[in-house]
């Protein structure tokens, strides 16, 4: 009589599948860069309204005493205008998101609107905070 070998079937091991997806998981968020907002004390107006924009922008903030940042630094209107130039040159939809302090005279954003469409970007958003309930 000829014996056979009894052959055990082949199995995945899911345990160890789920190790794996997690050290995968562990490893993208660990390599990921996060880009991180510099803050800027602002008390924003509320909509009742919120939507988060994506896309590539130009972030502006008017503070409370009606001074202008970009680029994470304080600017002026004229070098507003120059950054902004450069950027629609290589980007025609180009949006620009504005923060302002709902305390300041709205003079102030209205400059930087026109400064903004001057330079050629017409694609503007006024960023507010969800009105609370």
């Amino acid at each position: 009589m000829i014996r056979r070998k009894h052959r055990s079937m082949s199995i995945i091991p899911l345990p160890s599948m789920a190790d794996i997806a997690f050290l995968l998981l562990i490893f993208f968020i660990t390599t990921s860069i996060l880009e991180i907002e510099r803050e800027i004390p602002m008390s924003l107006p509320e909509a009742a309204m919120a939507k988060t924009e994506t896309k590539k922008h130009i972030k502006i903030w008017i503070d409370g005493r009606g001074e202008l940042y970009f680029n994470d630094k304080k600017d002026t209107l004229d070098n507003l205008y120059l950054h902004a130039r450069y950027m629609v040159a290589s980007r025609p939809d180009l949006r620009a998101l504005i923060s302002a302090d709902r305390a300041i005279p709205f003079e102030y954003v209205n400059r930087t609107l026109e400064t903004l469409r001057d330079a050629g970007i017409y694609n503007v958003v006024l960023i507010s905070r969800k009105k609370s309930r």
